[in-house]
């Protein structure tokens, strides 16, 4: 644009128009008073959460109920009349799923019912769901998936009481649960569902999603003495790893998911590189880590060499 104009082929004021089409001077008022929002929902929903924790001895059992209540339902009747294809009203209904947490927390306190903590994130994930589904906005099928992930973990550990060896078995279970919810948002952001669109959406999913297949792996690695459970859950990282890496490197290309997953093969080949290094000089062995150190300044190393030639591959396959 500023070389059409320099050569004439652009007047000042067709110069000027496309400026303000490109960075619209309202720009950034719309993204403080989105943040300003944001963070005074969050300042409210958590002031009437310290609330009653604070005052909890003081605030008798109705009332606590009674308040609870009335914010679920004032908050959703305020959506509905903000509108759910407005930030104000998707942010309402934020809100009215955190009391609904407030008053699932509240009612088993007050009723000692003896519940483990799995029942109440799994009774809010279900009760929530609704919303989730009307909001048609990121960041409430963010808080229903964390709900929905601790409800998970704390279920693996209350009710399913696994042994020792078993535990390592929740990874591929959150795997396979965070790695459906990627896949979803990747089928819905294809067919032009502009709310699960937005980059940051892939991102933390492609993190979540990684970080939990991260871990078996490099138990898997790592350990002298693998059982059925690490191997199982470590074989089912790798494979993760390798569907991830073929879809964001050669269907999607997405360099910021790419890069999350050659860190987190990095992380991988030190540790197998910090086991076969103790293993051939001894833990204690000063060559042990001087060679461990080189050999993560050298995996690292090539990890940023690849980076830069799959960034540039990819400009000019977008240019």
């Amino acid at each position: 644009m500023e070389e059409l104009h320099a050569h004439g082929y652009l007047t000042a004021a067709a110069r000027q128009a496309a400026l303000e089409f490109l960075n619209p001077h309202v720009q950034w008022g719309l993204w403080i008073s989105r943040l300003l929002l944001v963070l005074g929902g969050a300042l409210v929903l958590s002031g009437a959460v310290y609330f009653f924790a604070y005052n909890w001895n003081l605030i008798p059992p109705t009332v606590k109920f009674a308040a609870i209540q009335t914010g679920v339902v004032v908050a959703v009747a305020a959506a509905c009349h903000s509108g759910l294809t407005r930030m104000g009203g998707q942010v309402l209904l934020i809100g009215a799923s955190v009391f609904v947490g407030v008053f699932l927390a509240v009612f088993g306190q007050i009723y000692q019912t003896g519940a483990d903590a799995y029942q109440l994130f799994l009774t809010w994930s279900v009760l929530i769901l609704g919303f989730s589904v009307i909001s048609n906005f990121a960041p409430q099928w963010t808080l229903w998936l964390a709900v929905s992930n601790v409800a998970l973990v704390m279920w693996w550990r209350q009710a399913a009481l696994p042994t020792y060896d078993m535990n390592i078995l929740i990874f591929g279970y959150l795997a396979l649960f965070n790695g459906a919810a990627l896949a979803v948002r990747e089928w819905g952001a294809l067919r032009g569902v502009d709310w699960v669109a937005p980059r940051w959406t892939r991102v933390l999913l492609a993190l979540v999603t990684l970080g939990v297949l991260l871990i078996p792996v490099l138990r898997m690695v790592m350990s002298s003495g693998v059982g059925t459970p690490i191997l199982v859950t470590g074989i089912i990282g790798l494979i993760g790893h390798a569907a991830l890496y073929a879809v964001y490197r050669h269907v999607l290309r997405d360099t910021w998911a790419l890069a999350a997953i050659v860190l987190s093969g990095c992380l991988i080949l030190v540790g197998a590189a910090y086991r076969v290094l103790g293993d051939a000089f001894g833990d204690y062995d000063g060559a042990a880590w001087l060679s461990r150190g080189l050999a993560t300044l050298l995996i690292f190393a090539a990890a940023i060499v690849y980076l830069r030639s799959v960034t540039k591959k990819l400009q000019v396959a977008h240019g």
